[in-house]
């Protein structure tokens, strides 16, 4: 019998809610299967659909409307990221033919995807199996009941962003911690020394399982944890930027620019001048002045969804601060305050502070929501943030702001950016 037919009869057999809990899936996948008819290397793969939230996250987007294609590719390539592993299709396949057994993904999808994959003959069950229905999309928690959001490992690499540790795909099904609930972060990516040379902003795409880097001393180095949105518990993406605090001088006294009220939106009509632009998918923005420069090709992208990176000076490892924008499917969502919640918890999992509301603002004439973070990173270094999330045509965008606490000239810049923006919309 096919793997995925002996999930849908576990299903039948135990309830849905065993979908839910891992140690118990876990347990009952030891239980239900026979000796040798799904390899642990298998187990271990849909335990961890489960337990790092890609099934439920999974099942929220096929509830907001998303095709059973699209939540499928989707959930895999979070589990995947989440796993640190490179094998998408394998983690796709885990989510699909999990779906299958609650009765959300269609047969041929789940054979699709990893057609080999059999066990031997489950005991028979006479319940009957649910129907798959692409409109009847039901959560696996408890009735009344959603799913709470999992918490952050406890151990950090040195120069590391706060909960962005995740555990090694071998890890065995008893040592299993809650980590943190599908973070939009770049393939748990860290900044270390890179190879062969001495700068501290080198991106290393393994999830700091190796010996971490020293911590830097002196200016201290600020690992802002960028997050972008998560819709309705789906993973998009995280960026991590990182940039230096520029020696212990006063931090607003070389701001060359002429700031606005933080919060507040000008409603003067900027002067757009083409070679301050930064020309962005679905935006553009004024930078400043000369001395900032769209630093985006200089940034790895791992994941697919930084649009823009832009600060002053040469570059981003000497810069006073930094401005990310990270672009997403909106997934049929217009209203932003529909995003928040989810947003403010990847926020507060990415950094462990918490997001502190500043209110509403528009953004040339779109409603964004914004909050504030101050946290220390792993260097005793004070980091300020302030982040924006808008929604444009099909998309949505996470704006944000990194740099030292107590530089109030950087964040009035910000404010002066988010004054001169424009949508393509």
């Amino acid at each position: 019998m096919e793997l995925h037919e002996s999930l849908a009869e576990l299903a039948r057999d135990h309830g849905e809610s065993l979908f839910s809990d891992a140690d118990a899936f876990r347990g009952a996948l030891d239980d239900y299967l026979d000796e040798g008819s799904a390899s642990t290397g298998t187990i271990n793969l849909l335990t961890d659909a489960v337990r790092l939230g890609a099934l439920q996250g999974m099942l929220t987007m096929l509830d907001s409307g998303a095709s059973v294609d699209d939540a499928v590719e989707s959930a895999g390539q979070r589990l995947s990221r989440d796993r640190g592993s490179a094998d998408i299709a394998g983690s796709q396949w885990a989510c699909a033919v999990l779906g299958y057994a609650l009765g959300k993904v269609p047969v041929s999808l789940a054979t699709r995807l990893r057609p080999d994959a059999y066990t031997r003959e489950p005991p028979r069950s006479t319940a009957p199996r649910p129907a798959y229905d692409d409109d009847d999309a039901t959560s696996i928690a408890p009735p009344g009941q959603t799913l709470p959001p999992a918490h952050p490992p406890a151990q950090q690499s040195a120069q590391q962003s706060p909960a962005q540790q995740w555990p090694a795909p071998s890890q065995p099904a008893a040592s299993y911690q809650a980590p943190l609930a599908p973070s939009l972060q770049p393939q748990s990516g860290s900044y270390g020394t890179p190879p062969g040379g001495t700068g501290p902003f080198a991106y290393t795409a393994t999830p700091g399982y190796g010996t971490p880097a020293p911590k830097k001393a002196g200016s201290g180095l600020i690992i802002g944890a960028i997050v972008a949105i998560i819709l309705f518990g789906v993973v998009a993406i995280v960026g991590i930027i990182a940039l230096s605090g520029g020696g212990d001088d006063d931090p607003s006294s070389d701001d060359t620019t002429t700031a606005t009220d933080g919060g507040s939106s000008d409603t003067t009509t900027p002067t757009i001048d083409p070679a301050l632009t930064l020309d962005g998918d679905g935006y553009t923005y004024q930078f400043p002045n000369s001395d900032w420069r769209d630093i985006t090709a200089d940034t790895q992208d791992t994941t697919g969804t930084i649009d823009s990176i832009a600060a002053p000076g040469s570059s981003i490892s000497n810069a006073r601060g930094n401005v990310l924008v990270e672009e997403s499917s909106a997934y049929g969502q217009t209203d932003v305050n529909e995003l928040t919640s989810e947003w403010k918890t990847v926020l507060t999992g990415s950094t462990n502070a918490t997001p502190t509301d500043i209110g509403s603002m528009d953004i040339d004439g779109k409603p964004a929501v914004g909050v504030e973070l101050k946290w220390t990173n792993d260097n005793n270094f004070d980091v300020h943030q302030v982040a924006y999330l808008v929604v444009s045509g099909d998309n949505q965008y996470s704006i944000t702001a990194s740099f030292r606490q107590g530089d109030d000239g950087f964040k009035d810049v910000f404010y002066d950016i988010l004054d001169t923006w424009h949508w393509d919309e």
